[in-house]
């Protein structure tokens, strides 16, 4: 530091470095604030939360047992449409956008199957004493009784909930996978507690719906551990923006954007300051050679007629009256480059551009930039699928017995996998007319364009069988005119239409050639008398046959009937 004069640079210890938040809470302030309060910044959270997801579809799931995949697919969209997953997912990919982290609880609230479904107490003698005792069995329909309580009593998942991230310890260990997490009660968590032991009846019967492990541990003011197996009942799933293995914690799409923000918001708050000082004029009102009477009675005179529009200022001198600071000229900072330099960079930072926030674009102009877009949001969605399908879904089936034997012999759950149904932002008509030439080639199915269009496939195909074979077939009209095709060719074969048409066009019909002196007569001839000759060859040919097998057949019996010969001695 000597040696350089005391100008010592560090990223770190500078003072704006200094003034950025420190802390995972002051973190989430700052993103919060500047989401709520900044337009770029809120619009293209907003933007990439709902880009990113469109209407959620089930795929249906492959398995050997057609019946029960039908009956998983059932159930799980049964499910998705109770609990709303497409907007559970917005919340979780907002949250994941705006903190870098996401914890996702997701709640089971259905009761532990009792054990009397599956077995009995049963009396049995004893094999020493000969005493009676009871022994628990298990019942011989167990299995049927199992799969009827769980049709009756599970509907999978109650809900997916995000926890604050402020109230959630998590710790990882160095060497293995293993993260823990605990769960920090609130303030409105105790207040409620505390309120229905003093005997308050509204808190008692908010407190009744808790779990009882979780109101002891608001009791006793002790974090709340969060179970993390999604087949031990209800669990937290952790998501976040993270890229490598050793950071604990993802990172918020407006971390890289902090500085700009925070020197934007200063600059604004300068602005502010300058033209709030500036927003009344102020006035200079002198004369020369005046006397400090003579100032104090024209500072009057000046006061009521700022006062009084109608008021007129006499003097015996001349007067100079000037207001200044009313304008803006020479007093707001002209910082029209420095807005634009931080516009730029937040783009870059969050991954826009200024013409997907405000639509005034054409696609061929941003080609480049939609298709970085559609590959980065194809990769959150494949994470977001990977979460719905093994971390929900599985296990959800698993637990309702949707499970079959692959190949190799080993246990499969059977349950339907998360899609979505659009492409994201793409040229429509250019995507449309190359899926439409891959469909006439036979090498692309009509549910993709269907997707594409944001069509229901299942609905236009109940629509298409409902109007098959009515007036509303697009090829019903070719019916009519087939029908009405047939019956003028036999009413002109079969009337003299065709003479009262010739007559009346003044014409004379020429008489038709004989059928049995056509072309076609000496071939026909020739084909019937060949067809005779075929027909008698295969006559004769079966009665030989006949003759023949007659014959063999007798002499088989006749060796059957025969006496054995004797045989000489030796």
């Amino acid at each position: 530091m000597l040696g350089s004069g005391g100008n010592y640079y560090s990223p770190q210890l500078s003072t704006d470095f200094l003034e950025l938040p420190q802390s995972q809470e002051e973190l989430r302030m700052f993103y919060q604030w500047f989401y709520d309060n900044h337009p770029v910044v809120g619009q293209a959270i907003d933007l990439r939360t709902e880009m990113l997801l469109s209407k959620v579809r089930l795929k249906r799931p492959a398995a050997k047992n057609k019946a029960m995949a039908d009956a998983a697919m059932r159930f799980c969209e049964r499910w998705a449409d109770r609990i709303k997953l497409l907007d559970r997912l917005m919340v979780v990919t907002h949250e994941m956008s705006l903190f870098g982290d996401c914890y996702a609880f997701i709640e089971d609230t259905t009761p532990d199957m009792p054990p009397d479904v599956v077995g009995e107490e049963v009396l049995v003698p004893d094999s020493q004493t000969g005493d009676l005792r009871k022994v628990w069995n298990q019942r011989p329909d167990a299995k049927e009784r199992e799969v009827a309580w769980l049709k009756k009593n599970y509907k999978g998942w109650t809900t997916i909930r995000t926890l604050p991230a402020d109230r959630v310890n998590m710790e990882a260990y160095p060497h293995t996978d293993l993260r823990t997490f605990d769960l920090m009660p609130d303030d409105r968590a105790k207040e409620l507690v505390e309120k229905a032991d003093n005997g308050d009846e509204r808190a008692r019967q908010v407190v009744a719906t808790m779990s009882p492990d979780v109101v002891d541990f608001v009791r006793s003011g002790q974090p709340i551990p969060l179970n993390t197996d999604p087949y031990a009942g209800s669990f937290v799933a952790y998501l976040s923006r993270r890229r490598t293995d050793y950071q604990l914690r993802g990172a918020s799409v407006l971390q890289r954007c902090l500085r700009d923000l925070v020197f934007e918001d200063k600059i604004r708050q300068a602005q502010t300051s300058i033209a709030s000082r500036h927003m009344t004029p102020y006035r200079i009102v002198w004369g020369e050679n005046m006397s400090q009477a003579q100032v104090d009675d024209l500072r009057d005179q000046v006061d009521l007629a700022l006062q009084d529009p109608d008021y007129s200022i006499v003097t015996n001198f001349e007067v100079h009256w000037e207001e200044r600071g009313g304008g803006q000229e020479n007093r707001l900072l002209e910082l029209t480059s420095e807005h634009d330099r931080i516009d730029r960079h937040l783009y870059a930072g969050l991954g826009v551009t200024e013409s997907l926030l405000s639509g005034e674009a054409s696609y061929s102009g941003d080609r480049i930039n939609l298709e970085v877009i559609n590959w980065r949001d194809m990769l959150r969605r494949e994470q977001l699928c990977n979460f719905v399908d093994f971390q929900i879904l599985e296990p959800m089936c698993a637990r309702m017995g949707f499970v079959e034997e692959d190949e190799d012999g080993n246990l499969q759950t059977v349950f339907p996998r998360l899609s979505f149904t659009r492409i994201g932002i793409r040229d429509h008509q250019e995507v449309f007319d190359a899926l439409f030439n891959l469909y006439q080639k036979g090498s692309l199915d009509v549910e993709t364009i269907y997707d594409v269009l944001g069509l229901d496939g299942d609905a236009i195909k109940t629509r298409v069988k409902h109007d098959l074979f009515t007036v509303n077939d697009p090829t019903f009209n070719e019916l009519p005119r087939a029908i009405y095709g047939a019956v003028a060719q036999k009413i002109a074969e079969s009337s003299d239409l065709s003479d009262r048409i010739a007559a009346s066009l003044g014409i004379t019909m020429k008489p038709g050639p004989d059928p049995s002196m056509s072309r076609f007569a000496s071939k026909k001839s020739k084909r019937a008398v060949r067809d005779a000759q075929l027909a008698s060859f295969v006559d004769a040919l079966d009665h030989k046959l006949s003759v023949l097998v007659e014959g063999v057949v007798t002499a088989a019996l006749a060796r059957q009937q025969a006496p054995a010969p004797a045989v000489s001695p030796v």
